[in-house]
């Protein structure tokens, strides 16, 4: 057997080896939950007693025998199912058991498997009772808690009306006592309507047993409530009524709400359909007379002239008596401001006994257009002592809706009167236009042309230009338009237009936009036509044209690629050039496409600094990027942009492209090609400089087989000579630069060569001051072989006697002329020095290398005896100056 959820068991027996037997026996054949105790105390006193289906107890425990714990557990809780096991068979302890509630009794021995399925047996039998009766007690419980919270009213009978149970909902509506009213008749609570209720039921039947009846009650103090009642017939199994069911709920403000809102939603109605003040006044006034159950009212409105309020519509019989109320309070209560203020004000009885009235109740509702009172309800009642308060909520709601509608009405009056007046002036308007105005008939007639459309047509009246079918004046498609327009604008009664090629009656061509207006003409639909003259327009429209086409035309014929974006960043424009060089198999044409999108990743950061520099300073700006070509390679691009202002304001870039990418791939070549003689060059520099040492070594040995003095010095000479040519090539090969030399750099090794040349014990230094000048080759080579010649003769001859002495050079360059000036403090020149007629190697050679650069070398006559000078000239139109 199963459960859901499994059957809780607690077996309470002093025998181990049994209770594990059974509790293994119930739990997998029957997949029962079981709980074992050895000790009945502890079993009692752990609380869990409630939380079992069923209790299995011994008979024979040594502390407690089953028939104790029994009664314990009765005490605890009286209804769980308690089953005695025991090995006695004794019959006075069966009764016993039974007696003190035991739900059943089973005697151990004999077959094991059969006294366990018995036992299982007994406890799904006396589980599910448990839990039967447990579920259905809770279930009433529910029920009537259920029944007895409901707001609705609520009542079990016999079939005869006996009244079995009422709720506590309806007792308190009747104001009785719901325990006095058990066994009363039911239908005999409606009085007059009670013989409604009690046929209502003799309609149902098994299949159809519900039914509905709507009664009114009454009640203690004489209330009449209406109340709403559904009523089930209950049948037993031969299918005959054994209890009625009835459910009713107080639907009196429901009907009576039912019954506003028709009464407002016919008013609406009405009111939608009314173009008369007075008319409205006098259905809103019965309506709300109606929906407050007052008897009498007055619609008081405000006199646009003067600003008082004066009544307009009455109803009902005491009117004269409102009306003598309404001047003492006008006159004389505060409370009139507050009416004025758009604040409703309810007079009861109690409020009414300081005015002269037979009224009970009194209300003034303000009627409202937008937050101004043009007038007031006043309502008055001699039997109601105050208004209702959801009768209050309807009559305010009427009285808002009267505003709008008055005012609607007004509208549509001055509406009408300023149509009229409005007609009157377009005529004049129309008279004056200089735009060609038509009025046309229903079917599409004209009968009306201003002057302006007389010019147009060049006719000198309607008459002449009726002459002519109106087809005539238009060209056979535009006519076909123009109809179609004229259709449409009829037809759905909105205004349309059109372009149309026209022809006055002279035959000049006229270019036209059409515009057709439904309007009314004398009270019958017509059409008003404008006809504005395009014909300028559109020449000057077919020129722009015109021009763009040659500006296309030209930027085609551009070889460089061309476009223009918009300020973000979209192709507006290009030419064929730029689609040549941008187009992609993906995106057939750049328009359209953001120009950023044709530049490499690094490139588009670069052109968005770009833009950003273009709008704070509008000038051109050009720069080397990288682009992706058609062919998916990269072309490198000089691209120029410049912005694009139009009134004052950004609004794009245009944009000029250049491919270099051979331009770059020659340099690139080119630069090669430089770099190779580079190094070719400085190899020539160096084997020249090494040839010469050579030649100089060659002369050193030559020395050693010399014994002439003089002839020593002259290849000393010569070795020095050649040693000032190879330093020029030495410093040219090892400069940055093979076409020029740094002079300083190079004298300042020539006279660390020179004087250590001479062997001398003298302190000789020097001092250069040349600046920043850079000669080529042969004007280096020239000067080298010069200073060299110098510094050899100061060498030998100016320290004589001297322990050390100081050589100063300097070069300076003054308007297109360099000036060298050589000076030693020595002992100086003999006094019959001439450098003209000296006819020395040294000092010819100075005068012959000064002639090869075109100057001239001179000698100061103040130095004499006191060191010397040498000032060389000459100019720098050689090219040697850098």
């Amino acid at each position: 057997m199963e459960f859901t959820p499994p059957v809780r068991v607690l077996f309470i027996d002093d025998e181990p080896a049994l209770l594990h037997a059974i509790r293994d026996y119930l739990m997998v054949i029957h997949s029962l939950e079981v709980d074992i105790e050895e000790n009945p105390e502890v079993a009692l006193q752990s609380g869990q007693l409630f939380s079992y289906d069923c209790i299995v107890v011994d008979y024979d425990m040594p502390d407690m025998d089953g028939i104790t714990l029994l009664k314990a557990i009765r005490m605890v809780d009286p209804d769980i199912p308690v089953i005695v096991f025991t090995g006695k068979s004794r019959e006075e302890v069966v009764i016993e058991a039974i007696n003190n509630g035991a739900d059943f009794y089973l005697q151990k021995g004999g077959n094991a498997e059969e006294l366990f399925a018995e036992l299982a047996h007994d406890i799904g039998r006396a589980a599910r009772q448990f839990r039967a009766e447990r579920a259905l007690a809770e279930s009433e419980q529910v029920y009537r808690a259920v029944v007895e919270d409901q707001t609705e009213f609520i009542c079990q009978m016999t079939p005869e009306g006996g009244i079995r149970f009422i709720n506590s909902a309806f007792a308190s509506f009747l104001s009785l006592d719901a325990s006095g009213l058990i066994g009363t008749d039911f239908f005999s609570l409606f009085g007059e309507d009670s013989g409604q209720v009690k046929s209502a039921p003799d309609n149902c039947d098994p299949d159809n047993p519900v039914v509905s009846v709507d009664t009114r009650m009454v009640l203690h103090g004489g209330r009449v409530r209406d109340v709403s009642w559904t009523l089930r017939l209950l049948f037993d199994s031969s299918f005959e009524p054994r209890e009625i069911l009835a459910v009713g709920r107080d639907s009196t403000i429901q009907k009576e709400v039912t019954r506003q809102l028709s009464i407002q939603r016919d008013l609406a109605l009405e009111l939608s359909m009314v173009s008369s003040v007075s008319l409205v006044l006098e259905l809103s006034l019965s309506a709300v007379i109606v929906l407050t159950g007052m008897s009498t009212g007055a619609v008081y409105l405000r006199d646009r002239t003067t600003g008082a309020f004066r009544m307009f519509h009455e109803n009902g019989p005491h009117r004269r008596s409102l009306s003598q109320f309404m001047e003492v309070w006008q006159d004389s209560n505060m409370d009139a401001l507050a009416v004025l203020a758009g604040a409703p004000r309810y007079y009861s009885a109690t409020d009414l006994t300081r005015f002269d009235c037979p009224f009970f109740s009194i209300s003034l509702v303000p009627i409202q257009r937008f937050d101004e009172v043009t007038g007031w309800f006043v309502l008055g009642s001699d039997d109601l002592e105050e208004v209702p308060p959801g009768r209050r909520e309807s009559l305010e709601t009427v009285a808002s809706q009267i505003g709008n509608v008055i005012g609607r009405i007004e509208a549509e009056d001055a509406l009408l009167d300023a149509l009229i007046e409005s007609e009157e002036r377009y005529m004049q308007l129309s008279e004056s236009s200089p735009d060609a105005i038509a009025i046309l008939s229903l079917g599409n007639t004209p009968v009306y042309l201003n002057p302006a459309a007389l010019s147009l047509f060049e006719v000198r009246s309607f008459e002449e230009f009726m002459t002519r079918q109106t087809g005539d004046y238009f060209d056979i498609k535009s006519y076909q338009s123009v109809t179609s327009m004229l259709s449409q604008c009829s037809k759905m009664r909105s205004p349309h237009s059109c372009e149309a090629v026209m022809y006055s009656s002279k035959g000049t061509e006229v270019f036209g936009e059409l515009i057709a207006v439904p309007i009314t003409q004398a009270g019958d639909p017509a059409t008003l036509l404008i006809i504005r003259d395009k014909t300028e327009q559109r020449l000057s429209e077919q020129a722009l044209a015109e021009s763009e086409r040659h500006f296309r035309e030209l930027a085609d014929l551009l070889p460089e690629p061309v476009f223009e974006a918009d300020a973000a960043g979209f192709v507006t424009f290009c030419n064929r050039g730029a689609i040549a060089l941008l187009a992609s198999c993906d995106e057939e044409h750049p328009m359209g496409i953001p120009f950023m999108r044709f530049f490499s990743a690094g490139d588009q950061e670069n052109l968005m600094h770009v833009l950003d520099e273009l709008l704070t300073d509008p000038s051109v700006r050009s720069g080397g990027f990288t682009v992706r070509a058609h062919d998916g390679g990269d072309r490198s691009v000089l691209l120029s942009l410049s912005p694009i202002i139009r009134d004052g304001i950004y609004s794009g870039i245009r944009g000029v492209i250049v491919d270099i990418t051979e331009m770059k791939r020659y340099q690139e070549t080119l630069q090669r090609t430089i770099d190779e003689k580079d190094v070719l060059f400085r190899e020539l520099h160096h084997r020249v400089k090494n040839n010469m040492q050579v030649i100089s070594s060659l002369l050193q040995l030559q020395e050693e087989y010399i014994d002439d003095s003089r002839v020593l010095s002259a290849l000393h000479d010569c070795e020095q000579r050649i040693a000032s040519m190879a330093l020029v090539h030495e410093t040219l090969y090892r400069s940055d630069s093979i076409s020029d030399i740094s002079f300083n750099d190079y004298l300042e090794t020539l006279a660390q060569e020179v004087i250590s040349g001479i062997a001398t014990v003298r302190d000789i230094r020097t001092k250069i001051d040349v600046g920043d000048i850079r000669f080529n080759l042969d004007t280096v080579v020239t000067l080298g072989l010069i200073i060299n010649e110098l510094m050899v003769n100061s060498m030998k001859y100016a320290f004589t006697g001297k322990e050390g002495g100081t050589i100063n050079i300097h070069m300076g360059h003054e308007e297109g002329v360099f000036v060298l000036l050589y000076m030693d403090d020595g002992v100086g020149l003999p006094p019959d020095f001439s450098i003209d007629t000296c006819n020395s190697l040294g000092m010819r050679l100075v005068r012959v290398l000064s002639r090869q650069l075109l100057g001239s070398v001179t000698i100061d006559e103040g130095a004499t005896g006191k060191g010397v000078k040498f000032t060389v000239t000459f100019p720098d139109r050689l090219g040697g100056y850098s």
